[in-house]
């Protein structure tokens, strides 16, 4: 077995990588062939490491420091799963194969996003599982869930100018999952909430009902809140201190799926406080405790006002919710120049209509186009 090491300073903390120099059993024929060479591991031990490195570095910034110093990744020689323990992730042998070797295997799963996940996700588990353990079966979406979510910072943050692609692609995956039908002819949203757990598994999702509903519509709250809590002042500010509360007052405890509500009830913002009257009550009972699934649908126009500058009216509709389902709802701005700019958010209760006009002072160029949840900021039907 071979060992890679990394040390990082900010935060403070250890990791090493050990690769067998023998391949698996099931492998060692295939080696044997020539045809996709030895198939050993250790030549790939630093993509990993790499990943875990700056996950590590990354996850400490937006969810807190661990309470621990060191992580060790090992491989298992099954290639369809990952596990975590404190201190220790096992990652499947083919994370450490490169994306030639694993197309000849037949694993381009989930496009090869999977791959893109797997280290992230089982490293987010020293938070999410480790650090902050659930309760009981009701409150384990927010494991699995949030580890999911923490991926996606990762694809967001990792690759330099590819990163938004790759995010918004693991987003897209992740809304198709939960809202398109499977090939029994069911949506997963339609099946139960995710604090159902894993009683929900059954035929309609096809007995993968953590694939299907849990780890996606987990990530996706967290989204959810995520941009909730977005500012164009101060990015993610909100988020991570929210994160950081929670971490801090469950650290090496059980949290319940109401324990994380209070946490997120301290740090709303202005236009959470309005929307639910100082609560988070409506937002937990549409997307935690409900299978609520709005529609949108947004009309505009672009006009110029006398002083020159671009005048934006829009109408934005909600649909196929009951009268008392509520959201703020994102809207965005592709500028002339191709930069995408958040314009603010709309309140919608009910199956209703809110239309406005606004003079975007100092722009004089018209925009390419309005746009709803650009950043997969609510989970919504796509039609």
């Amino acid at each position: 077995m071979k060992e890679d090491d990394a040390k990082l300073t900010a935060p403070d903390f250890t990791l090493a990588a050990y690769a067998n120099e023998e391949p698996p059993d099931w492998a060692r024929g295939l080696a044997q062939s020539g045809v996709m060479g030895s198939l050993s591991t250790v030549s790939m031990m630093k993509q990993p490491l790499a990943e875990a490195q700056f996950a590590i570095g990354l996850y400490s910034n937006y969810f807190g420091p661990l309470p621990f110093k060191r992580l060790n990744l090992a491989q298992q020689t099954a290639c369809n799963y990952g596990q975590s323990w404190p201190g220790l992730v096992w990652l499947p042998i083919c994370a450490f194969y490169d994306v030639t070797v694993r197309h000849h295997l037949g694993l381009d799963w989930q496009d090869n996003i999977y791959w893109d996940v797997v280290t992230p996700h089982e490293v987010a588990h020293q938070w999410w599982g480790q650090m902050v353990g659930f309760r009981s079966y009701r409150d384990q979406w927010m494991s699995e869930g949030f580890a999911d979510f923490s991926a996606s910072l990762f694809l967001q943050n990792a690759y330099g100018p590819k990163s938004n692609k790759k995010y918004m692609e693991f987003w897209d995956y992740e809304r198709k999952t939960i809202i398109e039908r499977n090939r029994f002819g069911f949506r997963p949203i339609d099946v139960g909430p995710v604090t159902m757990g894993y009683r929900l598994d059954n035929s309609k999702v096809g007995g993968n009902i953590a694939q299907g509903l849990i780890y996606p519509k987990g990530a996706y709250i967290l989204q959810m809140l995520r941009m909730m809590m977005y500012s164009n002042q101060t990015g993610d500010q909100n988020f991570k201190e929210t994160m950081h509360d929670f971490t801090t007052t469950y650290s090496g405890q059980a949290a319940t799926t109401e324990d994380f509500k209070v946490i997120v009830e301290k740090h709303m913002t202005v236009d959470m406080q309005r929307i639910g009257g100082g609560k988070m009550d409506w937002f937990f009972d549409e997307y935690v405790y409900g299978t609520a699934l709005p529609s949108y649908k947004l009309d505009s126009t672009f006009e110029k006002n006398a002083a020159g500058d671009v005048v934006f009216g829009f109408k934005v509709t909600q649909s196929n919710v009951d009268d008392k389902f509520r959201m703020l709802v994102p809207v965005y701005l592709e500028l002339a120049d191709g930069r995408i700019a958040n314009l603010g958010r709309v309140t919608i209760i009910g199956n209703s209509s809110v239309d406005a006009k606004v003079p975007l002072k100092g722009v004089k160029d018209t925009p390419h186009r309005a746009m709803l949840n650009y950043y997969d900021d609510v989970l919504a039907s796509s039609n």
